[in-house]
């Protein structure tokens, strides 16, 4: 298994091992998360500075940026960042521009109490190209953005209509 899949699989297990409460919480930054803070040498840390700045203008809190294992998600896109505010939390995943995640198709599958998803690019997704998950993802795109969203139907919205409110 290459490193993309197995980082992906990594993620799902974490998924399914938090429970839906903590997933679904803010909470202030602490040690903790000051420890896997986004270093200000990072790649991404420019476009999540000013992303950071974006929401905060649009009344989304950003309590911290963290790192984020969603990197090589897609092909092309090497950085993405955790964001942690006072509506909840959610990763982000960065396209170098000029590319843009509008024509991805992200594909949901629901079976009893399990949700699926599977995606189909351009860009074109890691290998593995499935998360299996015990709750609801959300994912909004945003030119060459795409947030992720776990759990929280109210922060997913509250994103789109960012969004929205950007693109007009």
């Amino acid at each position: 298994m290459n490193r993309q899949g197995g980082l992906w699989l990594f993620f799902g297990a974490l998924l399914l091992a938090c429970p839906r409460e903590i997933l679904s919480q803010s909470t202030v930054c602490g040690q903790k998360e000051l420890e896997t803070a986004l270093p200000s040498n990072a790649p991404v840390y420019p476009e999540a500075i000013a992303l950071s700045q974006t929401l905060s203008k649009h009344g989304v809190s950003v309590k911290c940026i963290l790192l984020s294992i969603m990197e090589g998600t897609f092909d092309g896109q090497d950085r993405a960042a955790l964001y942690r505010t006072d509506n909840g939390d959610f990763g982000v995943l960065f396209l170098p521009e000029p590319r843009t995640f509008d024509r991805l198709k992200v594909i949901e599958r629901q079976d009893g109490e399990r949700y699926s998803y599977r995606f189909k690019g351009p860009p074109r997704p890691w290998p593995a190209n499935l998360i299996d998950s015990s709750f609801r993802m959300y994912f909004i795109e945003m030119r060459n953005l795409l947030f992720v969203v776990e759990n929280n139907q109210r922060l997913a919205a509250t994103l789109a209509k960012l969004v929205r409110s950007d693109s007009d």
